[in-house]
């Protein structure tokens, strides 16, 4: 702006808004978008080339060309780019001369770097522009050929009524010729009705000659025209050998009665003799000779191709009540006419059903492989049937067939429905059938898991490709009719509902819709997405249809709640989401609906728990070895081993996430149901069931707590106490563990004190003594007064359990580990918990006589604590000592283990040596500890062992001179100097 320039300009972003980022993609159809725009509009070329020019001259990234906002470095370097090719392509047009925005193009090119591009650019659009202006001498000299806008066409026009002549003199041609020739007729019937009209002028009076010896029997007539229109020229090639061809050809006669009353004329059909006598004769004879065994082909080829017209009828009729009636017709024919083939034109649909079958097959083993084998059977079987199924589903057929509306009704309504036409059909032949009522029954069931196998497999083609808009309208108009159908039928079975179940097996789509590739397009992601939205939403309708069944059909409502559960504990294939809803289904609205519901949704779930149970102990001995190998490679490398209840193995992690979705579902119903809690201990404490259990004790704080707030924490122990075995302890006592507050600020309760305590006298061991892991839970939460006096159990007890109980008792005192807290009021106790110096303290003040333990057992106690370095550091330590110390100073007797703990807390921390020699032991002495036989034996070994331990300023010297004389003589006679 400065140097004058017109094009220079300055650029104030004070008042733009610049809270937002632009991706890549954003930009580069910016830059088409404006391209384009001056390259279609030359109109605005000008404002265009400016806008490009100004953004190039301050692109993304300014002048370094960094990563900016949302966009990478590479990104930024591709706008750049864009920008540069964009001006230079503008530059080259000539309206760039024209417009006069050559100057702001070239300008922001020289600032980029490419002047020599521009300078190039810049003479080619001249170039071109003075071309334009100059002669034809100059367009020759440039090689070129240049045609203006305006130029005359009379060329293209020449050439254009030459061809509509070539169209004219073409279809006089076919005029001539008449209908023969295999011409094909217009598609619109009025069109072929004047084409009719036209030629019947030049039929030949005669027939043609034909190539084989047999005359045509039927006579040129209105029938003759009417069949050539009817089926577009096929008619004039038949072979009068097919007797079937035309509607029976010769072997039916029509004859008209009088008119009636009504006013309607009787008409009557007669069938052929002789047809009828080659009929009864392939009906009733096992080997036929050629001539009848011709014939009985030519039937079954003629009623299939008679079928097939009458399904297209129907399917394309205009009345409604016409549609109805041809397809009541369709499925009555489709199962009278058993073991027929379908014709050309319906062999798709029937190819489709025996692929929706394999398909069924193929996801199922053992006995529900046989029975799929059975229904493959049945469809090669009564192919018209599957035929009929799938004619609605099939691609090619469902594009041809017209469902018109009549009075705003549904063209696909349940009761129009050609599949619920063939349902409703073989379902009155296995009520009316007499005899065999099992195989016709059998026939109703096995065509009811043909029909559903076909909606699931027509939303399988849709989910397989996302951009095919007819398969996924298809799938849509299937799945959506689907629970109308079931809903009107008469009877359900429990095959045809795990088919049903089978269409949240979406996890495919699921994961295509997620994938992220540089080669996908928008429109593909876009069709991938919106395909998986349409797999969810056919899968969600699904599980509708199984909630439905449960509450209207009580035959097959055990059947219906099983497959809802099997999708919610995911032995059922489904996605994640889709898993989500089915339990929440089955938890939310199916269990609350009446008792009945609720009492087969446990069984249900008892089920698939079962299942887990057996899993985990088919591949126990696989998931063992696989921990114990990766066990070995730990300790190889050094790796700490992990906590017990994370995976040890990848075998056990598959085996943790196939068994844990059927254990969350069952703990979600023990919550509402606390008696169904003894079946989970049971089945997880089966012999190899170790997954299982594991999985259990995993979720075990959720069901815990959960039955701790519905139920009362209380309560639900010792309703769990009285369900548990001895086997099933450990469970129980995970529970309990779980069922204690957890937080610092939440003590356990005393009704959960005193139930543990309750629990701890109904259960005694096998020498009728108390067990102490009952009230471990709730040790936090007792008085303090109370720990002291059940502390010999815990010495009792083996190391584990011992352990755990002093972690219990102070796992909330964390901040008072060095302090040995005083009761505020003397007269009441109100501290609860012991912190790890009280622990200590206590420990030492035990009197292991009066309370019958063992002395070796009372200092393995002691030395147990010494060893747990995160409970009771070098601090906790000391702090216990010096607090037992203090106390010998005011007068109380040191205990026993005192002077044995500070020998072995001299070996193994040095960095209280100090403290012992300068603090402790000088203490001891003043307290006169040489008054004491076994504690001046133990002050002298002490002093002993630190009297030269080399550490600089650290020696027990000190202390042992402010000995007595008497007991400094008997030191050093003991341990004399050297």
């Amino acid at each position: 702006a400065e140097s004058g320039d017109k094009d220079s300009f300055i650029l104030n972003r004070s008042n733009i808004e610049l809270g937002f980022g632009l991706s890549q993609k954003s930009y580069s159809l910016s830059i088409n978008a404006v391209q384009m725009l001056a390259t279609k509009r030359p109109v605005f070329f000008k404002e265009s080339s400016i806008c490009l020019a100004r953004r190039t001259m301050d692109p993304p990234g300014g002048l370094s060309g960094d990563a900016e906002g949302l966009l990478t470095k590479a990104a930024v370097t591709g706008i750049r780019t864009h920008l540069r090719s964009s001006c230079l392509t503008l530059l080259r047009n000539f309206l760039s001369v024209t417009s006069g925005c050559w100057e702001a193009l070239a300008d922001a090119l020289n600032a980029s770097g490419m002047k020599a591009q521009a300078d190039r650019a810049l003479q080619a659009s001249r170039q071109q522009l003075n071309l334009m202006k100059g002669g034809r001498a100059a367009r020759n000299r440039a090689a070129i050929f240049y045609e203006w806008e305006s130029a005359d066409n009379t060329r293209q026009l020449k050439r254009q009524r030459d061809s509509d002549d070539a169209e004219a003199r073409v279809r006089a041609a076919k005029i001539a010729r008449g209908l023969g020739s295999g011409v094909q007729l217009p598609t619109s019937m009025v069109d072929a009705c004047e084409l009719v009209l036209l030629n019947l002028e030049n039929l030949p009076p005669k027939r043609p000659p034909v190539s084989s010896t047999s005359q045509r029997k039927r006579p040129i007539d209105l029938d003759f025209v009417v069949d050539a229109v009817m089926s577009n020229g096929a008619s004039l090639s038949v072979n009068e050998n097919r007797w079937y061809d035309r509607d029976g050809g010769e072997a039916w006669t029509m004859e008209e009665g009088d008119v009636g009353e009504d006013g309607r004329r009787i008409l009557s059909f007669s069938l052929s003799d002789k047809v009828l006598k080659a009929g009864v004769m392939a009906a009733e004879s096992d080997e036929l000779k050629d001539s009848v065994k011709a014939f009985a082909d030519q039937s079954k080829l003629a009623a299939s191709k008679a079928f097939s017209r009458v399904l297209f009828s129907a399917s394309n009729a205009r009345s409604e009540a016409v549609a109805d009636m041809g397809k009541q017709l369709a499925a009555r024919l489709a199962w009278t006419l058993s073991g027929v083939k379908p014709s050309i034109e319906i062999e798709s649909a029937h190819s489709m059903a025996v692929k929706s079958v394999e398909g069924a097959m193929s996801k199922n083993d053992g006995k529900k492989k046989e029975s799929a084998a059975e229904l493959l059977s049945f469809v090669e079987s009564h192919p018209l049937v599957s035929s009929c199924l799938t004619f609605d589903m099939t691609p090619n057929i469902s594009s041809q067939a017209v469902h018109p509306k009549e009075d705003g009704g549904q063209p696909n309504s349940p009761a129009s429905s050609l599949s619920l036409r063939v349902l409703n059909e073989a379902y009155i032949c296995s009520t009316d059938a007499d005899d065999d009522e099992r195989l016709h029954k059998k026939k109703y069931e096995q065509c009811l898991d043909v029909y559903v196998s076909t909606v699931v497999n027509a939303c399988n083609m849709a989910n397989k490709k996302p951009n095919d808009n007819e398969r996924k309208r298809i799938a849509n108009l299937a799945a959506s009719a689907l629970p109308h159908h079931l809903v009107s039928l008469p009877a359900l079975t429990p095959s045809s509902l795990n088919l049903v179940g089978a269409m949240c097996d979406i996890d495919e789509i699921s994961k295509k819709a997620l994938i992220k590739s540089s080669k996908q397009t928008i429109a593909e992601s876009a069709a991938a997405h919106a395909a998986k939205a349409a797999a969810e939403k056919r899968a969600t309708a699904a599980l509708l249809i199984l909630r439905d069944v449960a509450f209207q059909r009580d035959v097959v409502r055990q059947s219906a709640i099983d497959c809802a559960v099997a999708i919610a504990a995911g032995r059922l294939p489904a996605s994640q989401p889709i898993e989500d809803k089915a339990l929440k289904l089955v938890m939310n609205v199916i269990y609350p609906k009446n008792a009945d519901c609720a009492n087969k949704v446990v069984e249900s779930a008892s089920k698939e728990l079962e299942h887990a149970a057996i899993f985990s102990i088919e591949n126990h001995e696989i998931i063992s070895k696989a921990n114990k190998a990766n066990a070995r490679k730990k300790e190889k490398s050094g790796h700490a081993i992990r906590s017990p209840l994370l995976p040890q193995s990848e075998e056990e992690k598959h085996a943790l996430d196939r068994v844990r979705k059927p254990v969350v579902l069952f703990m979600a119903l023990c919550v509402r149901r606390p008696e169904i809690i003894k079946i989970i201990m049971e089945m997880s404490c089966e012999e190899g069931a170790d997954v299982l259990a594991k999985a259990v004790k995993t979720n075990m704080p959720k069901l815990a707590k959960a039955a701790a707030v519905k139920h009362g924490a209380a309560n639900i122990a010792l309703k769990v106490s009285d369900m548990a075995s001895e086997a099933e302890i450990p469970l129980f006592l995970s529970f309990l563990d779980n069922i204690a507050p957890a937080t610092e600020k939440s003590l356990p309760s005393q009704e959960l004190i005193d139930a543990c305590h309750e629990i701890q006298r109904k259960r005694l061991d096998a020498n009728g003594d108390a067990d102490p892991q009952f009230v471990i839970p709730v040790l936090s939460g007792m008085k303090r007064e109370e720990l002291v006096r059940k502390l010999p159990e815990f010495v009792k007890a083996k190391d584990d359990i011992f352990k755990s109980s002093l972690r219990r008792m102070s796992e909330r005192l964390a901040k008072y580990a060095l302090i040995f807290r005083i009761e505020p009021d003397q007269t009441e106790t109100t501290l609860r918990g012991m912190s790890s110096c009280e622990v200590m303290v206590y420990l030492h003040q035990l009197d292991f006589n009066a309370v019958g333990l063992p002395q070796p057992r009372y200092l393995e106690s002691i030395q147990l604590c010494l060893e747990d370095d995160n409970l009771f550091n070098d601090q906790v330590i000391q702090a216990a000592l010096d607090h037992i110390s203090g106390k010998f100073l005011e007068g109380e007797p040191l205990p026993l283990a005192y002077m044995r703990t500070v020998i072995l807390t001299c070996s193994k921390h040095e960095s209280l040596h100090s403290w012992i020699c300068h603090v402790l032991l000088p203490r001891l002495v003043e307290g006169r500890v040489y008054n004491y036989k076994r504690q001046w034996e133990g002050w002298m070994r002490c002093a002993k062992s630190l009297e030269n331990t080399g550490d600089h300023g650290v020696s027990s010297l000190e202390a042992i001179q402010k000995l007595p004389d008497e007991q400094l003589k008997l030191y050093r006679a003991k341990y004399p100097r050297k």
